[in-house]
Order: C-alpha cells, then sequence, then structure tokens
C-alpha cells in the first residue's frame, strides 16, 4: 500500500526560514506553551507555539506559505498519482501554527494522529515546513519504520488520520522550530 507520505527538500529559502524563527523570538507575547499529558494513555505533548493569523505581523509570511503549499500540494497530487474522484472538489486551510520544541528533555509530541474526534475530522492532509536543522528532533512513523528528518526549508506532507501514527521527537542539541497547517474538507 502507498504510505502517502513525502518530503520535499528546499521548499523555501533558507533565509525565509531564519527570518520566521526570528520574527517568533522577538514576539514573545504572541505565543504561549502547549503542555498536555494522559496518564492512562502514558502520553504527553509539550512545545510553545503561536497562531500566525491571529496577528498582522505574520501577514505576508502566511500569505507566501500558502502559496508554497499550494504549489507542492500539486506536486504531491502527482507524486500520489491521486485520482480527481478522490480529491474533494473544495478544501480551505486551517490556521499556521509555529511551534518551537526546547531541547530540554521535556518538549515533544509523542506519537498521535491528528484526527481524533468530530471536531478535527475535517483534516485530510498535513503539512510541516521545518525551519532548521536539527540533530533528532524527526517526525517518525514508527508502525511504518520511516522518519522524516528535520532538515531546514523542508516540506513534508501526509494523511493526518488513523493508519499514520507520528511522533515529534525531542531536539537534542538546539530548539527546533516548525510551521504546519491542514487541510480541511468544506
Amino acid at each position: 500500500m502507498e504510505n502517502y507520505i513525502r518530503v520535499y527538500p528546499n521548499a523555501v529559502p533558507d533565509l525565509f526560514c531564519d527570518k520566521l524563527i526570528s520574527k517568533f523570538e522577538d514576539n514573545p507575547e504572541q505565543y504561549y506553551y502547549q503542555d498536555r499529558k494522559n496518564e492512562n494513555l502514558d502520553w504527553k505533548m509539550s512545545f510553545t507555539q503561536v497562531h500566525l493569523s491571529d496577528h498582522d505581523i505574520w501577514k505576508d509570511d502566511v500569505k507566501y506559505m500558502m502559496d508554497i503549499f499550494r504549489m507542492y500540494l500539486e506536486e504531491y497530487k502527482e507524486d500520489c498519482n491521486i485520482h480527481k474522484m478522490q480529491w474533494p472538489q473544495e478544501y480551505n486551510f486551517e490556521t499556521i501554527r509555529m511551534k518551537r520544541y526546547w531541547p530540554d528533555g521535556e518538549d515533544c509530541f509523542e506519537s498521535h494522529v491528528d484526527v481524533t474526534d468530530y471536531e478535527n475530522a475535517r483534516r485530510f492532509l498535513v503539512f510541516f515546513l521545518y525551519l532548521d536543522d536539527n540533530k533528532e528532533g524527526n517526525t517518525t512513523f514508527s508502525q511504518m519504520d520511516y522518519s522524516a528528518s528535520c532538515k531546514k526549508g523542508s516540506l513534508l506532507m501526509f494523511p493526518p488520520q488513523w493508519p499514520w501514527l507520528h511522533a515529534g521527537e525531542k531536539p537534542i542539541d538546539k530548539p527546533k522550530y516548525i510551521v504546519g497547517s491542514y487541510l480541511h474538507y468544506v
């Protein structure tokens, strides 16, 4: 079976990645710490994030990334040999978020799927844009024995449903920065 996981290296220039990281760090009033645990499942997630569309200073960056995502979406459909009847005629993007994971041994997003209930069931494709090179900090798909390296400027795309169990691994040498969004059914 086709796994529908694709990585597109150099989707955005290094300078754009550097600019996003600097803007994130220069605006701490915009982001918040996300920390959730489920003791029954022995599961946790923790990172700092900002919803880019909530702040005007990100407007041009969001527009640029949406254009990039749209361009790679067409390549993704071709690479995965997706038939036009497999693809919704209408769709939309979820709000773009930027996340920072500290290399503190704590920040991570343990194995999960991104469609877990009625509210987020409209998601059908993930976009993760890595903003820096990072030793470790990969996105791993343990059941598929696959790992997407945390490489600056690369774009990872895959379906968010239950067969694509994945984890955002802990960075170990410096903070990890990613930007993410989803395609939604409308």
